[in-house]
């Protein structure tokens, strides 16, 4: 699963804090500072001096939160083929514990919102890193298979709350100004966190076992919770609810329909390789290291190249729907090299598949909400909530089929149906890519 692009995090935020203002030299080094801050009477002291420091250590709390999050998501991906073993669980089974994080991220959106409007944000994000915290403690002495699922099925439910707050943290201590900034250590967080956990994790793994690890990634919810004490006490949520009807006339444009159409397909790819990662390893002989299996993932950082290179992309290829037919011709071709029997030609098709992988998901997001804005009159919210609705719908179910596939018929048989899923994206993009051309 990919983070969330700074544009799309930003549109689903509510509308709170968004006055544009003049940008001081302080501010350009520190998004953080001077009046375009919440209102100081949001914080216990209003001094100025003071009002900073905690809208530091605020900020400083959303993002290890964030990156806390993303580390309890995927760290047991390294550890799968332990956890098989230890509970004597199947392949298709194991990769549940990541997606039912994603299936909980998929029909989240709305509902969460609405809660945070409700409860509060200070309150929501401190009881809700306690109980990931806290959740670390059953992790390690789970009995069997259906306990661990049961426990990382609670953490499901609590990472969109978590994550939306964030969003919304950020949002009551920024102006408008500073809005685009601030998501982008946000999105950063979301990056590391994720490497964080499956190289780390997969490290410490080989080292203390899967129950300590991932009992120790829970506890660091416990360094952001006092971070978090001075937040503001509440936020106005912009999130209201919409008919069936409307998201079903929504996906009836075509050049929307499509673009998420790509999106679940990629997404789909790359959340069954992440979780077959593992078993292969084992099938080659080199299961046995949680520490080289977490070091596999390293390929997946490119993607952090292609977000500092998209703009020089995009010039060089003049085009974007031009840039995604590149990027999806990089994704199938690299799916080929999951057939070679060597650990080597599996790390090139991680490195080569993030490429392709982050450059349509670095495009899709903003055609979306410009073809959303000029072929059907609704929010942005909306928009955003339904695409990230299928983007991690794709992930939940390339999390499991293949996987199954895997277990019924071998290797040969689980990747030809990952090269078919992108094939069919990659003729989606050249099908389309005239209309989505011509969205301004």
């Amino acid at each position: 699963m990919l983070p969330l692009t700074a544009m799309s995090a930003a549109a689903m935020l509510p509308h709170c804090h968004r006055h544009a203002g003049r940008a001081s030299l302080a501010a350009d080094a520190f998004p953080w500072h001077d009046a375009r801050l919440a209102m100081p009477s949001s914080f216990p002291n209003s001094h100025p001096r003071s009002h900073l420091r905690s809208a530091t250590a605020s900020y400083a709390g959303l993002l290890l939160m964030t990156v806390c999050v993303y580390i309890i998501m995927y760290a047991p991906q390294p550890m799968f083929n332990n956890i098989s073993r230890d509970f004597g669980a199947s392949r298709s089974l194991t990769g549940l514990c990541v997606s039912v994080f994603m299936l909980s991220l998929a029909v989240s959106p709305v509902c969460v919102g609405l809660f945070l409007g409700r409860a509060g944000l200070n309150r929501t994000l401190s009881i809700t890193s306690m109980l990931l915290g806290a959740s670390g403690f059953a992790l390690y002495f789970s009995p069997n298979f259906w306990v661990f699922l049961g426990v990382r099925a609670i953490e499901a439910l609590l990472v969109p709350v978590a994550l939306t707050g964030v969003m919304a943290g950020i949002a009551s201590l920024f102006r408008h100004f500073d809005l685009k900034r601030a998501l982008a250590g946000y999105v950063t967080s979301n990056l590391v966190g994720s490497m964080i956990g499956r190289i780390g994790g997969g490290w410490c793994a080989q080292y203390l076992g899967w129950r300590a690890t991932l009992a120790l990634a829970c506890a660091l919810f416990f360094l952001a919770a006092p971070l978090l004490r001075n937040l503001p006490q509440g936020i106005r949520s912009g999130s209201r609810t919409h008919s069936l009807k409307q998201y079903c006339a929504l996906l009836k444009n075509r050049e929307i329909a499509g673009l998420m159409f790509v999106e679940a397909c990629g997404i789909f790819v790359f959340a069954a390789v992440g979780n077959l990662l593992a078993f292969r390893m084992a099938d080659l002989g080199k299961g046995q290291s949680e520490g080289l299996i977490g070091m596999m993932y390293l390929g997946y950082s490119i993607g952090l190249a292609v977000s500092l290179a998209l703009p020089f992309l995009l010039r060089a290829f003049r085009k974007k729907t031009r840039l995604m037919l590149a990027g999806s011709a990089i994704y199938v071709s690299s799916l080929i090299l999951l057939l070679f029997p060597s650990a080597w030609a599996l790390f090139a098709c991680l490195c080569f598949m993030a490429l392709g992988e982050f450059i349509i998901h670095s495009i899709c997001p903003g055609l979306i909400n410009s073809a959303a804005l000029r072929f059907h009159s609704c929010d942005r919210g909306m928009v955003n909530g339904l695409f990230l609705s299928c983007y991690y719908f794709g992930g939940v179910l390339g999390s499991y089929i293949p996987a199954v596939l895997y277990g019924a018929f071998g290797w040969a048989a689980c990747c030809a149906s990952l090269i078919l899923v992108q094939a069919a994206s990659f003729l989606a993009i050249a099908a389309f890519s005239r209309q989505w051309e011509a969205i301004r």
